[in-house]
C-alpha cells in the first residue's frame, strides 16, 4: 500500500512539475490537491503517519543514548511505558 501511495504522489508531483498545460490547469490539480487534504480519512492518515514517525523518533533516539542496552531493550521500555499511561 505505501508503495502505491508513494507511487501515486510522485506521480502527480511529476505531472505537476512538467505539466505544459499551463496555468489554468496548474490551479486546478493545487485545487484538487488541497481538496484531497482536506477529507477526512487523508487527515486521519496523515495524523497515524506522524504518529508513527514520533514513535520511531522515540525508539531511535533513547537506542542511541541508551549505549550498550541496544534499540530492541529501549523498543520494549517503549512498549510497556505505554499500556501504563
Amino acid at each position: 500500500m505505501r508503495f502505491r501511495a508513494g507511487l501515486i504522489i510522485g506521480g502527480a508531483v511529476g505531472y505537476v512539475l512538467g505539466a505544459r498545460a499551463g496555468r489554468e490547469r496548474y490551479d486546478q490539480i493545487v485545487q484538487a490537491t488541497k481538496k484531497l487534504r482536506e477529507h477526512p480519512a487523508v487527515a486521519q492518515l496523515t495524523d497515524q503517519a506522524v504518529g508513527l514517525i514520533d514513535a520511531g523518533r522515540h525508539v531511535i533516539a533513547g537506542g542511541l543514548s541508551a549505549g550498550g542496552r541496544g534499540l530492541r531493550a529501549v523498543a520494549e521500555d517503549d512498549r510497556s511505558h505505554r499500556r501504563t499511561s
